[in-house]
């Protein structure tokens, strides 16, 4: 097997929830920002209206040139408004950019669990004192260090498990990295998801702004995006910073 190398910066949880903050600011900007416009399409549509209502002419004239005025003027608005949602557009996609490109690194937990501890005396210990460890002591080291949330055993366990032909493993190196429940693997996990969620909520937002209407299959699409995220996981797990 071969894999593509590629000089894209590790970051940690921190920095990672930090991009994922970004962009939950920029969507609420920008959700206020279309609120504010559409409060101000509802003002202008109100005062056309208003000043048509009394004009002397006919009803049929009435509607028909306070619809035709309104369309401009709404179009007015939005045509003005496009440098400050195109703005918000842009701020979005560099801290987008960077948060997806942390998959590579997030995307299983065994690559998370392979770089605990990595470079610290605990792992080389555990690493050297079970070299000649079997299948069976792999195991019960495996159950231990789940156990006992040892972030720095599991790993020296998973270099070891790598070593063993695939028939001789009782446990594998996925089934040991999903049990370790890594913080690392699942907030970033969840904080990609929600980086991905509020730039869609951006781009939906600005596009049913533009068009005047929202669009049903986007929305419930943004919808199945917001509800797959467990917030739960971001808010209150504690963990490593790997």
């Amino acid at each position: 097997m071969s894999i593509e190398l590629s000089q894209t910066p590790l970051l940690s949880v921190s920095e990672i929830a930090g991009l994922a903050s970004q962009l939950d600011v920029i969507h609420s900007k920008t959700v206020k920002a279309i609120e504010r416009l559409n409060k101000d399409i509802e003002t202008r549509k109100r005062e056309i209206a208003s000043r048509w209502k009394n004009a002397a002419i006919s009803m049929e004239d009435q509607a028909r040139y306070a619809q035709s005025e309104t369309i401009a003027a709404t179009r007015d608005i939005r045509d003005k408004a496009q440098a400050e949602l195109n703005a918000l557009l842009k701020s979005a996609g560099a801290p987008h950019d960077t948060l997806v490109s942390q998959r590579q690194f997030y995307d299983s937990p065994v690559k998370v669990l392979s770089r605990a501890g990595l470079g610290s005396a605990e792992r080389t210990h555990y690493a050297t004192q079970l070299d000649h460890a079997g299948p069976s002591e792999l195991a019960h080291m495996a159950q231990l260090a789940v156990s006992t949330k040892n972030e720095s055993l599991a790993a020296a366990v998973l270099g070891l498990l790598d070593r063993l032909p695939t028939k001789e493993r009782s446990v594998s190196a996925a089934h040991l990295a999903k049990a370790m429940k890594l913080d690392a693997f699942l907030k970033v996990t969840e904080y990609i998801k929600l980086g991905d969620a509020r730039l869609q909520g951006i781009i939906v937002a600005v596009r049913a702004f533009n068009q005047g209407r929202a669009n049903p299959l986007s929305t419930l699409a943004l919808t199945l995006r917001e509800r797959a995220i467990e917030k739960s996981i971001i808010e209150e797990r504690g963990g490593s910073d790997a």
